[in-house]
């Protein structure tokens, strides 16, 4: 698969907008400003929060969280799910698991930590567990994957797998604060969303 990500590279970029790459470098120049209403909305429309409709009690905490982290608090993502979980985060008191949000938190106070979210599980055909499962069974579940992506990064990188790839994604974009694993992170969600527009000339093989 990861052949496919450095042949169809031109592809590929042509479909990541600009504003991908401002606003996320954005985000990572300014985070000692994380504590800021404008901040936060920034980081709410890059990171797909607001999609989500969450209420406003779990956002409050989700920032503390984000505040803490920066502070030099030991921040954990399984920890920090679990946290999180006790939280409402719809009406009536509906709680619900937020793993792709904490591992996006994780990731902006250590930038070289993949995100998880439901582009990157596809990619890898990764079936997330069933809603019926405990919770901490739940859990186990998604952090078992997310130990995966951490290695798998790391042996891309190591391999040289999609070098290719992300030096062509550097020059064509020039970002500023993107590490290797970002890099990565944007390829493998922009090659499964061009593959499920339809794939254009993609071929499989």
């Amino acid at each position: 698969m990861y052949c496919l990500i450095n042949t169809h590279i031109s592809q590929i970029l042509q479909i990541i907008t600009s504003s991908h790459i401002t606003d996320y470098d954005s985000l990572i120049k300014n985070i000692q400003h994380a504590a800021t209403p404008q901040y936060q909305s920034r980081y709410r429309h890059y990171f797909g929060l607001n999609v989500a409709r969450l209420s406003p009690g779990y956002y409050q905490q989700y920032f503390q969280q984000f505040k803490a982290g920066l502070s030099g608090g030991t921040l954990q993502l399984q920890a920090l799910v679990t946290k999180l979980h006790k939280v409402p985060t719809h009406g009536k008191g509906k709680q619900t698991l937020q793993f792709s949000f904490c591992s996006k938190l994780c990731h902006m106070l250590n930038p070289h930590l993949p995100i998880y979210d439901k582009m990157i599980a596809a990619f890898y055909f990764y079936r997330e567990p069933n809603l019926g499962q405990p919770l901490q069974q739940r859990i186990a579940h998604y952090m078992m994957f997310y130990n995966f992506l951490i290695k798998e990064y790391n042996r891309i990188l190591t391999a040289g797998l999609l070098t290719s790839a992300i030096q062509q994604f550097r020059q064509h974009f020039s970002p500023q604060h993107f590490t290797d694993e970002k890099v990565i992170d944007s390829l493998i969600w922009s090659f499964v969303t061009l593959a499920q527009q339809g794939g254009g000339t993609i071929v499989y093989c």
